[in-house]
């Protein structure tokens, strides 16, 4: 009996896509959220805040990009708004074979 292995031609590597959109306005006094909106691996935190202000941590919850992966964010802040955009803490950087993360 002879078992072969199937043969590819070409591997497709599996890529991060996602994007989200965070939109605030000022609402007696603080900044509310007016839209949010996440797909994907583009996560957006919110965490409680004591001012009148309001934090957004944008997150990729694949852990890192490399090449071919496309993140999209839309971050929009009305009039008068306080609104402070930051980070995860760490983002891995992975080998690419080709092409650029976005």
């Amino acid at each position: 009996m002879t078992i072969q292995s199937p043969v590819v031609s070409s591997l497709q590597s599996q890529r991060v896509a996602g994007g989200g959109a965070l939109t605030v306005g000022l609402s007696h006094g603080r900044t509310r959220v007016a839209r949010l909106r996440e797909e994907g691996a583009a996560k957006i935190r919110l965490p409680r805040s004591a001012h009148s202000g309001m934090e957004a941590v944008l997150i990729n919850t694949a852990g890192g990009l490399t090449g071919g992966d496309r993140l999209r964010w839309q971050i929009e802040a009305a009039p008068g708004a306080e609104l402070t955009v930051t980070t995860q803490a760490c983002e891995r950087a992975y080998r690419s074979a080709g092409g650029h993360a976005a």
